[in-house]
């Protein structure tokens, strides 16, 4: 009889065998991807196994003494394979699905894109990535392309060694590259428009995905799963940063209009308990996470 831990290793490989034989279900695990961007792929195809609806996972540690909540009674734990000492083993973690509140509970702190940081946004994009535009939704898939370029570059030979037993065997290696950068591309597309709010799934269709079918193979599927997810995760974390940085942008708008108040005395009473209000608002948004 298999042990537990023999158990999530065959449903990893299930979940791996399936994930690109279908474009929906490669877009579907995406999605999941998108909202996890700070797991690795293998975390992310075991919580996309048995929980694809997550949208905030933590073990249960973080969510009783840091986030001050409780995992209810009976919760199952989504089970994650952790090989960082050589041999695979199982620890939990719990959707805040699972959890409840107790009093002065933490909330996860997630962030929505909307137009009011899409100057910032689009201006970091441009900084970091040398990729301009008007549409930040082209930015990104402009940013998509030149990753995946560089991430080829750096990382092509262990590409190469996967394609045995795959449909990529069936190219030379100019069509394992343009294969490779197709999917890939696509993906981290896919995955940053559908964190940011653009609804991608509108965008695209099955037409677009041809390039995943040729990812076959566990090992392909790993490869092209650990590649998009380390890029998607780049951008997504550079993003919230910049999110998280944005209210102070209007702090700084709001000192210096105080500071114009101030010229009588008469405004200078009144701005007070205004910062003293926008402070306490900025305060409870940073305690936050």
């Amino acid at each position: 009889m298999p042990s537990k831990t023999e158990e999530y290793l065959a449903l990893a490989q299930r979940t791996a065998n399936g994930l690109t034989r279908y474009w929906k279900s490669w877009t579907d695990y995406l999605t999941t991807a998108s909202r996890l961007y700070k797991y690795p792929f293998a975390d992310q195809l075991m919580i996309y196994a048995q929980r694809p609806d997550a949208t905030a996972c933590a073990d249960f540690d973080i969510w009783n003494n840091r986030m001050n909540r409780y995992v209810r009674r009976g919760s199952k734990g989504i089970a994650l394979l952790d090989e960082s000492s050589g041999f695979p083993r199982l620890h939990y973690v719990f959707d805040i699905s699972d959890t409840g509140v107790r009093r002065n509970s933490r909330d996860p702190e997630v962030w929505q894109y909307n137009d009011d940081p899409k100057q910032p946004i689009s201006e970091m994009l441009a900084a970091t990535y040398g990729i301009s535009g008007e549409r930040v939704s082209q930015q990104l898939a402009d940013v998509a392309g030149k990753l995946v370029a560089d991430y080829w570059d750096n990382n092509g030979g262990d590409i190469r060694d996967i394609v045995d037993g795959s449909l990529l065997m069936d190219y030379d290696d100019a069509g394992v590259e343009m294969q490779f950068k197709s999917a890939a591309a696509i993906s981290v597309t896919y995955t940053l428009l559908e964190r940011c709010g653009f609804e991608p799934a509108g965008w695209f269709d099955k037409d677009d995905f041809q390039a995943i079918y040729n990812f076959s193979t566990p090992d392909a599927v790993f490869a092209l799963g650990a590649a998009v997810s380390d890029m998607s995760r780049e951008v997504l974390r550079n993003i919230e940063r910049k999110m998280i940085v944005f209210p102070f942008w209007l702090f700084t708008a709001f000192l210096a209009l105080m500071l114009k108040w101030t010229l009588n005395l008469s405004a200078f009473v009144l701005a007070l308990p205004m910062l003293y209000i926008f402070g306490c608002g900025l305060y409870t948004l940073y305690c936050r996470e």
